[in-house]
This record gives C-alpha cells, structure tokens and sequence, in this order.
C-alpha cells in the first residue's frame, strides 16, 4: 500500500502556545482520515503545512513520498485543497471562476469544469455570479475547485461548512465514491463528529496540540456506541494525564 502522507516529528507553536507539536502519522492511499479536536488543537495550522502555506518550526511533511519542504513542486501537485474558508471572485461565474483554476492544469478543459459543476450540484448555477451564492453554494464551489485537477489527495478544512442536510449527504456520498473508485486519498478535519464517524475510515485525535490516538472507526465503534463518546473519553483521559 502506498503511503500518502508522511508526517515526520512535525512541530509548529506559537506564543500563546496553541500550534502542533511533534506530530507523527502515516496516513495510506485510498484512506478517509478524519482529524478531530477542539478549537485552537492545532489543525487548521497543520492543514497549512501540508499545503506549505505556513513553514514549520521543525519536522516535515512528505506527500507521496516527496517533501513539501524541499520538494515542493513535485509533493503539492497532485493535491487538492479547502482550507478554512471557500474563496472565489465575487464578480465572476461559477463556471468563470473554475475555468480560472483550470488555466494551472493541462488536463483541465471546459468539459471537466462542466463536470465538476455536475459532480457538486451547481450546473444550473454554473452561469450565476458568486457574490450572488449562500454560503452552502460557495461551499460546494469551493469542494469544485478542489477536485478540479482529479488529484490523488484532497486536504479538507470543514468540507460540510455551510451545507444542509442533502448537501452534507451528496459531499459524504462524493467522498466514499472517489475513495472506492478513484482510490483518492483524504484528510479531512471536521467539528460534525457523526459526519466524521459514518464517512471516515481511521480517526485521530488531536488535544492541547498532541495527537493522543489514532485508531480504525470499526475498531473504535466496536468498544464506543459512537465516535462521540469515544471522544468525550479521550478528552476526559488526558485531562487526567
């Protein structure tokens, strides 16, 4: 099985101590990962590394293998992202602000940005300027962008922000459809704990900046009733620690 994401004693902490310290995980292709904890644990700035938007104070990342310290080029480009918030250009199309994306990628033409308005349920928004968008519209824009190059690995920063129930079900749906089929990897950081718990297939936990466990949803659902009480569990036994 091929390893997808390498995090090699990856630190970054800031002065009012929040950050990520130390942090070591392999995560496979074709794995749905999700990454939990509270506000402030660490993993926004964590997603940021990963895509060299922020350097860290020690340790690396590697994607596929390459560096994104030293590697950049070749460790980023077959990654897709959403982190935090969904940008676009208010004054331009759906359509108009993925063909903008596309001009990155040789393979992307009009027939894909087609597809990938199709794929997240806005064709017949497609021609509608974004500043016109609901913040679930600007969502499922964002995700579009994301998986406009058909990458091999999708970071995702609350990826159901926004959405309602069908849009929550569809993104779900998409995810455990590029996994099976596509082999798509994806790391996904997300406060919808059931969300997390019925669409990923391993978990890790991140409190006061550490990873404290990571294990197989099957595992964990066999000794908890729900991904919500193993989390209570684990919150409760490293304030003890």
């Amino acid at each position: 099985m091929t390893c997808a994401i390498e995090f090699d004693h990856l630190t970054k902490l800031y002065n009012n101590a929040r950050g990520i310290d130390d942090l070591n995980l392999t995560v496979q292709q074709g794995e749905i990962f999700g990454f939990l904890g509270p506000n402030g644990a660490g993993k926004t700035t964590v997603m940021k590394m990963m895509t060299g938007l922020i350097k860290p104070d020690r340790g690396d990342v590697r994607l596929f293998g390459s560096s994104v310290q030293n590697q950049y080029i070749d460790a980023i480009q077959h990654v897709g992202s959403l982190i935090e918030t969904a940008e676009s250009f208010p004054y331009l199309t759906a359509f108009e602000n993925l063909k903008l994306h596309g001009r990155y990628y040789e393979q992307v033409d009009n027939k894909r940005i087609h597809e990938c308005l199709e794929i997240t349920g806005l064709s017949k928004f497609a021609h509608e300027k974004t500043r016109k968008f609901s913040l679930g519209m600007k969502q499922r824009l964002g995700i579009a962008t994301a998986i406009l190059s058909e990458p091999k690995l999708l970071i995702l920063d609350e990826p159901l922000n926004g959405l309602d129930v069908e849009g929550m079900l569809d993104i779900r749906a998409l995810i455990k459809k590029m996994s099976s089929e596509q082999g798509t990897t994806f790391f996904i950081s997300s406060h919808l704990i059931h969300d997390v718990e019925v669409t990923c297939t391993r978990i890790g936990i991140l409190l006061n900046s550490r990873l404290t466990s990571v294990d197989s949803t099957e595992t964990i659902l066999q000794n908890f009733s729900s991904l919500e009480h193993y989390f209570i569990n684990e919150v409760e036994r490293n304030a003890r620690i």
